[in-house]
């Protein structure tokens, strides 16, 4: 909540639990008091009722606002480093799109697509899982994602699927390019029509007894490696541990 009321979304109100207190709610706050909006002392039982995975707050906030894919082509040409795209092929639990969310966030995408159909939106859950990812991610939702992959290639972007079965391994791929990553669904993978849509299918190799890896995992792997090729633009650099005491 505190990433949604400093990115600016537009908030009505915010509920906070009588006796609840700490740190991060007093964050939030002390950020609705500045932006002037209402903070609302009520019972427990009245927040359950909004939300029951609150923790001790909620807020009455508009609908996350999508981007149209015109907008997300536009924005690509104005990319720090070779554009990177999130396309999610009807993804459908909320704790791996907002998993794949926060790592989208964290490696500087340029947007993320989802169809709007058979396919979980933007939700508060979502959110939750994000940890306030969502509110610096442009997301445009489409109404035919092959469309839209064909749209990204008009823009000179290459488009990469997932599927553990691909013959090629994501290593062996330029992932230094202006690039879509496309993660299937849980399960089912990659749609026929949108593997189609793909200038190449890509495999992570595995050394143990499972097969795959899920989508959140999978694609955060990738991501990540793309981030990499990049030489990790514009990210923070940790200090370097201190060298050892000489032994005497």
């Amino acid at each position: 909540m505190l990433e949604a009321l400093r990115a600016g979304r537009r908030v009505r109100r915010v509920l906070l639990a009588a006796g609840a207190h700490g740190a991060p709610l007093d964050a939030i706050v002390d950020e609705a008091t500045r932006r002037g909006i209402p903070v609302l002392t009520v019972d427990r039982e009245r927040l359950d009722a909004v939300d029951p995975h609150h923790q001790g707050v909620a807020a009455e906030a508009a609908p996350f606002a999508y981007l149209a894919l015109s907008d997300l082509l536009r924005r690509l040409p104005n990319a720090a480093s070779p554009p990177i795209v999130l396309a999610l092929d009807a993804l459908q639990d909320p704790q791996n799109f907002g998993t794949l969310l926060r790592t989208a966030a964290a490696v500087g995408v340029s947007g993320v697509v989802i169809p709007q159909r058979r396919a979980v939106g933007v939700t508060p859950a979502v959110g939750r899982a994000a940890a306030g990812a969502t509110e610096h991610l442009a997301v445009a939702r489409v109404g035919n994602l092959v469309r839209a992959l064909a749209d990204l290639k008009t823009a000179g972007l290459w488009v990469l699927g997932l599927d553990p079965h691909a013959p090629r391994r994501f290593d062996e791929a330029d992932l230094s390019v202006p690039l879509v990553l496309v993660v299937g669904s849980e399960g089912k993978g990659l749609s026929r029509l949108v593997r189609e849509a793909c200038d190449l299918v890509l495999a992570l190799p595995m050394a143990g007894a499972t097969d795959s890896l899920n989508a959140a995992a999978a694609g955060s792997i990738v991501l990540y490696e793309a981030y990499r090729r990049r030489g990790f633009p514009t990210a923070s650099t940790p200090p370097s541990p201190a060298p050892p005491e000489p032994s005497s």
